[in-house]
């Protein structure tokens, strides 16, 4: 850059870097839309970099001493070091020193300093160090940050000599010294990382750099090549058969793949974002181009292709990591004093062609798969019943023999007895198919399940892919076998009561296999396949019949528990007819546990667990009792409840306990603690109280706040007469406090007093626990019911979403709809939304109702990851079933354009 040269101002020369980073970073952003590799598009950007980094500081040092060069040398180090430098990535450098930082020459801080001043005018994020090649030394000793980001240490302009002598002692006094204790440290620090990104590539929204799979897991494996091999050629290791040829593709096309995708996300968003989000997602594979027509499928694709790479760098760079310990441990025993001490025989076992050893099981030779085939499925049962691992050398032989898992083998009978053993094992079932499904083995074995290979679930609620949501059910289940809590009992004792764990471990192997399948209810795809592996593993009788109904009615539970009226006895009767018998109930209580644990950590609420477990209590209640006695068991609960509550009671509220059981509808009795109802005895005789002193025409009311620790909300009472607009303007005062309602049940006594119950927490799901927000929310409350125009304006202000999605960026669409459903329940009509959530929601529901001239009568609130999930049972005025056609269409439509659902799909 001879420009620099003749620039006699530091904002001068700033100004030609800045037009030559413009005129370069265009064409290299161009190389990047044209489909060019990640790895080029980086490398491209590091050599620009390079270019003007090393003109300026040539142009410094002949400006600042025109005879005698200056004895530093411009280093790059950590990423830009290896020469990839991604569009949003920091430059960190080092000035190396030939004396101590403590002793630099003036010139030679002149020169740091108009070196580091021009970066900084053009507008880089520079990380900088001035050493000398002692302090460097000290510095990697004493943190390994440091240590491995001078690894990467690449001369840029200056003294070559200085660089050489610095890399001669690095090698000397930091790689070569103690490579035990550097691996360990690089072994902690994958074993922190992965465990913060729940060790697996397959989370919704992944970090480029830091999740499994990602950057700076190759990253790694080239630090402790270096180290254990004195390379960072990863081809060395191909030519030590250490790793195979397919391997090294796979780790060198991945690492690629990844660079290109980070190279996007800096270009589109401006700066350096590492997390692919789901709007992201959607932007990627859009500029990827991706030739699926809708948005959800390039982007199902684009996941697919990433979860894949990341895998292949997640699978082989573990599996070094292994061979490098285990050569360690091989090694300790041959150093120092010990190697005078007799060895030791290590314990080996031989057994069907395998040989075991330090807890993993080895092929005796290459070919004892070609020479028994079914040994690929007996290798797998070796490691359950001997809790043993797959040595290196096993895994790469089964990927190997691939070819052998065909149809006879699929169809062989040792093959699928052995497959059954290894089910039955209760609590040792996950880890047997997770190590199948590493080696590709289940997919293959059971090519339904090899469908979901990386398949991503754009569901809001799911976390992972397909395939590791399925590892994950199953790993939920086997934890029950050692789990005592007192929370867990009710699910461990089914599991361990359970006399056919075959069927339910095989039906979550196979619940969601209908995700592959391309059709509108994943769960009758599932059904479908699951019927196929059972005419192919010769499934037959109570099993089949077992194992089919589990994955048809894998969502039932869910279905009914959350969405449905459980004080209704219809609602009993109707899912007790789907059940049929108690040993069916009982197995899909236990997964739908499964299941939903396997979903994500907030699937499994202590509120949603009192729902599963209301319906399952209900439900075995019935089928013990019968349709007759259940109801007639019901009547007689009653009478017993209102007993129970009368002691609850000092006997000055014993005639409104009589009023209370007369006016207020039978379902509220259902599942209502004594205490409970004391509680609301208490509230109603205390509003007739404030009621009768008040002024003539104002509405009073009372609140009472119940926190409910152990489920994770408060329960909300609110006493007072019925009156129009009620439950809207309970939402509005909520709302207003940014409370949630998570449920809500409205009780209105034949007398006109209303008993409405909310559920309800804060932003961050916490129970209401601040004295000032129930004050303000009362406070609210008490305006609003005063008012004879409704204006909700003046209290509520509409939050964004974090889902909601600018429709010109091409993120993903949140698939929202409401819709009108009079089949789920005979006494009321359903409304169900799904909807992006935000505070006042759920109140602008309520409004709209209302002015359809309906009635709230009871919701199901379910609120997921941003997403609301809702069904409001609603009425006449009168109390029926709404029933007219031209009201049903009002209802929906108004709902419809309330939740964007005229735009969904744009």
């Amino acid at each position: 850059m001879p420009a620099l040269k003749q620039a006699s101002e530091q904002s001068e020369r700033a100004q030609h870097i800045k037009d030559f980073i413009q005129s370069q970073d265009a064409k290299i952003r161009e190389l990047h839309e044209m489909g060019a590799g990640g790895l080029e598009v980086a490398g491209a950007r590091s050599h620009m970099v390079d270019c003007f980094i090393r003109a300026a500081f040539l142009s410094a040092q002949e400006r600042l001493s025109s005879k005698t060069p200056i004895k530093v040398s411009l280093t790059s180090v950590g990423g830009y070091g290896r020469g990839t430098l991604n569009p949003g990535s920091d430059i960190d450098l080092l000035f190396l020193l030939p004396v101590s930082s403590t002793k630099i020459p003036k010139l030679t801080e002149q020169l740091v300093q108009e070196m580091l001043y021009l970066l900084w005018d053009t507008g880089f994020k520079v990380g900088h160090a001035t050493r000398s090649i002692t302090e460097c030394i000290n510095e990697a000793k004493s943190e390994q940050q440091s240590k491995t980001a001078l690894m990467d240490t690449r001369l840029i302009a200056g003294d070559q000599t200085l660089v050489d002598d610095f890399i001669r002692r690095f090698q000397r006094d930091c790689i070569q010294k103690q490579p035990e204790a550097f691996f360990e440290l690089r072994r902690q620090d994958i074993r922190s990382r992965h465990r913060k990104y729940s060790h697996t590539v397959f989370l919704q929204e992944p970090h480029v750099k830091e999740s499994c799979g990602g950057l700076r897991d190759y990253h790694n494996i080239i630090w402790v090549s270096q180290v254990e091999r004195g390379t960072n050629d990863l081809e060395a290791l191909v030519r030590e058969r250490i790793l195979t040829k397919t391997a090294y593709k796979e780790i060198v096309e991945a690492y690629d793949f990844i660079h290109r995708v980070r190279n996007e996300l800096h270009y589109h968003t401006g700066r350096s974002t590492d997390i692919l989000t789901l709007q992201l997602q959607g932007i990627v594979a859009t500029n990827f181009q991706y030739p699926e027509k809708s948005i959800l499928r390039r982007c199902e694709s684009f996941m697919r292709d990433y979860y894949r790479h990341t895998r292949a760098i997640y699978n082989h760079t573990t599996s070094l990591m292994e061979i490098f310990q285990i050569e360690i441990n091989e090694n300790d025993a041959a150093k120092g004093w010990l190697r005078f001490l007799p060895k030791p025989k290590k314990k080996r076992v031989e057994i069907d062609g395998f040989v075991i050893r330090d807890g993993r099981i080895y092929p005796k030779t290459n070919d004892i798969f070609r020479e028994e085939p079914h040994r690929l499925m007996r290798v797998f049962q070796e490691c359950q019943l001997r809790n043993l691992t797959l040595g290196p050398q096993m895994r790469k032989l089964i990927k190997a023999n691939w070819d052998l898992i065909d149809s006879d083998f699929r169809h062989n009978k040792a093959n699928r007895e052995t497959f059954r053993a290894m089910l039955e094992r209760k609590g040792r079932v996950a880890d047997t198919l997770r190590r199948m499904h590493r080696v590709g083995f289940l997919g293959r074995w059971m090519p339904e399940f090899g469908q979901l290979d990386c398949l991503v679930q754009h569901e809001f609620f799911h976390r992972y892919t397909a395939d590791e949501h399925t590892l994950r059910c199953i790993e939920q289940l086997d934890a029950l076998i050692d789990d005592d809590s007192r929370e867990r009992a009710v699910y461990r004792k089914i599991l361990t009561d359970l006399e056919d764990p075959y069927a339910i471990y095989l039906a979550l192997i196979l619940h969601d296999t209908g995700r592959a399948e391309n059709v509108r209810e994943h769960t009758d795809g599932s059904a479908l396949l699951a019927a196929r592996v059972c005419s192919r593993l010769k499934i037959r009788g109570a099993r089949r019949s077992l194992l089919t109904f589990l994955v048809d009615h894998h969502l039932t539970f869910w279905r009914y528990a959350t969405n449905k009226n459980l004080e209704d006895p219809e609602v009993i009767e109707e899912f007790a007819g789907i059940m049929r018998d108690p040993e069916r109930l009982k197995a899909l209580l236990v997964f739908t546990f499964a299941d939903s644990n396997g979903t994500n950590e907030e699937a499994w609420s202590p509120w949603k667990e009192t729902l599963m477990l209301q319906l399952f209590h209900s439900t075995l209640d019935f089928l013990k009792s019968g349709k007759d006695q259940y109801r007639e068991d019901l009547a007689k609960e009653i009478q017993q409840l209102k007993k129970r509550t009368k002691n609850c009671l000092k006997e000055k509220y014993h005639e409104q306990l009589d009023t209370h059981f007369e006016t207020m509808p039978k379902g509220y009795f259902r599942y209502r603690a004594p205490e409970s109802i004391a509680i609301h005895v208490r509230a109603v005789r205390r509003f007739l109280i404030k009621e009768q002193k008040a002024e003539e025409n104002f509405q009073e009311s009372d609140f009472r706040w119940i926190n409910r620790d152990d489920r994770g909300y408060t329960e909300l009472v609110i006493t007072t007469r019925n009156r129009p607009l009620l439950i809207e303007k309970v939402a509005c005062a909520l709302a207003a406090s940014q409370i949630n309602i998570i449920a809500a049940d409205v009780y209105t006594r034949t007398d006109g007093i209303t008993c409405d119950i909310f559920h309800v927490c804060t932003e961050d799901q916490q129970p209401v626990t601040q004295a000032a927000t129930k004050k303000r929310v009362e406070s609210t409350f008490s305006e609003l019911i005063q008012q004879h125009e409704y204006n909700p304006k003046k209290f509520l202000k509409k939050k964004k979403n974090f889902l909601q999605r600018d429709p010109n960026e091409g993120g993903i669409p949140f698939p929202v709809r409401a819709f009108v459903n009079n089949h789920t329940s005979q006494q009321f009509t359903a409304l169900e939304v799904q909807a992006l959530d935000r505070i006042g929601l759920l109140h602008d529901i309520f409004l709209h109702i209302g002015h359809c001239g309906l009635a709230t009568v009871h919701a199901r609130i379910c609120t997921e990851k941003g997403a609301a999930m809702d069904t409001i049972y609603v009425s006449t005025p009168d109390g029926a079933k709404v029933t007219d056609p031209e009201k049903i269409k009002q209802l929906e439509s108004s709902i419809q354009r309330l939740v964007g659902f005229e735009h969904a799909d744009e």
